[in-house]
């Protein structure tokens, strides 16, 4: 059974899964301390915009987020924010862990994917991606594969 979340004058779901790439597509991922503080900061970023991260995962070169509870918000300016927050954060106070990786003062390529998700559980989609990120990290047995944020 679903349970949808109530608001002043609706009561609905909505959720999104989204994907980031970085610059030039370079595995800077690979890096467990860059993959950790990029993922800290979106989803501080996602707070501050009172989302809820249901679930994110990075592949080497690549990060899926999925978002719940958007239903006030565009995917536009949710993804500038969250792209622009992490960014900020990560050239000024360390660049020093992909700057092999990557040139001048850009940390993520311009576009993204967004998927609304509706009719499907929030489990499914977790399922997806974490299923759906196991054949990016073979050379890494160790990785983790599920970073789930319930707070």
């Amino acid at each position: 059974m679903t349970i949808y979340q109530p608001s002043a004058h609706c009561v609905g779901e909505s959720n999104w899964h989204l994907q980031f790439t970085p610059a030039y597509r370079k595995p800077i991922f690979e890096d467990n301390f860059t993959r950790e503080l990029t993922v800290a900061y979106l989803v501080e970023a996602s707070h501050q915009l009172q989302l809820h991260v249901g679930a994110i995962e990075c592949g080497p070169d690549h990060i899926h987020v999925f978002l719940q509870e958007t239903r006030k918000h565009s995917v536009v300016r949710v993804v500038q924010k969250l792209k622009g927050y992490a960014s900020r954060r990560m050239r000024k106070r360390h660049r020093y862990l992909f700057s092999d990786y990557l040139w001048g003062d850009k940390f993520w390529s311009a576009g993204y994917f967004y998927q609304t998700v509706g009719t499907i559980t929030a489990e499914s989609v977790k399922e997806y991606i974490t299923k759906g990120q196991a054949k990016h990290w073979v050379k890494q047995s160790k990785q983790k594969t599920l970073f789930n944020y319930s707070s």
